[in-house]
């Protein structure tokens, strides 16, 4: 009974949620759309002309889907990738806005949630370049093993469903787990840092881990799992996208996913802000 209390409490809209879902909603959508419109209109105003491509059926194969990303000029793509950038930094200021607006007191520190987030910038980039190099060492580490295993299926003539199949299955899964599990920490450091006015990061991450330790649902798992449906919610999206004829409905679908990572992400902003005030 508790426990359902504490979940509807926390799905129950506080002071300033639609303000830092909207907020989150609109970065998607400014962050995308350039890059799209410029694609749509190559695809209909160059590759989409030629004849290879006119004759496709949809859903486009896979292989279809590649040879039309290769066909693409590279401009949609550029605008694309600097959306992406622009999105990543102003993701930041979002958050530690997010953590400032939600870890005062009645969130009636600030009406806005992108200002706030200014000052905590410059220490979340030096998180995120931590992060990163720790994402490196563990894709190579990874990679190292399983070049490992595969050298020794070749030796010990393992079947083909083993030595292919199931070693890549597991590769990716693994990568998968070990990166979510890094995007965890490294969010849950960003979020101290702002909830606790940190400026010293040094001691974050053994904070971080005696708390993951301690609170392994609420601080680990709900965090994995929110990670975890957003990424499985785009991706059948995506495939939606690939079945789709046209028209207004996967925009629309796309449009809807967004708004639920949003609230999503600012759901997680919220259980990690309450977990720390219930230390």
């Amino acid at each position: 009974m508790a426990v359902a209390q504490s979940v509807a409490e926390l799905i129950k809209p506080a002071k300033g949620t639609w303000r830092v879902v909207f907020a989150r909603w609109g970065l998607y959508l400014l962050a995308i759309l350039p890059g799209v419109l410029v694609l749509t209109r190559e695809l209909d105003q160059s590759v989409g002309l030629r004849p290879y491509f006119q004759d496709l059926q949809l859903p486009l194969a896979v292989v279809d889907v590649r040879l039309l990303l290769a066909e693409l000029s590279g401009g949609g793509t550029a605008i694309l990738m600097l959306g992406v950038l622009v999105i990543w930094i102003l993701q930041l200021v979002w958050l530690g806005g997010a953590t400032h607006l939600f870890s005062s007191p009645g969130g009636q520190a600030t009406n806005k949630v992108f200002r706030p987030g200014w000052q905590y910038l410059g220490r979340y980039v030096r998180i995120a370049v931590f992060a990163l190099i720790v994402m490196a060492a563990a894709q190579m580490g990874i990679k190292y093993v399983f070049s490992l295993l595969s050298a020794r299926s070749e030796l010990e003539d393992w079947s083909f469903q083993t030595s292919i199949i199931d070693l890549n299955v597991w590769r990716v899964v693994l990568m998968f787990v070990v990166m979510t599990l890094i995007g965890v920490f490294a969010f849950w450091v960003r979020v101290m840092a702002a909830a606790e006015s940190r400026r010293d990061l040094r001691r974050l991450p053994m904070a971080v881990l005696r708390l993951l330790l301690r609170r392994p649902a609420s601080a680990l798992l709900f965090q994995f799992a929110a990670i975890t449906l957003v990424l499985a919610l785009q991706a059948i999206a995506l495939f939606c996208w690939r079945q789709s004829s046209g028209g207004w409905l996967w925009p629309a679908l796309w449009a809807a996913v967004l708004l639920f990572a949003a609230w999503v992400w600012q759901l997680r902003v919220r259980v990690a802000v309450n977990v720390l005030k219930s230390r």
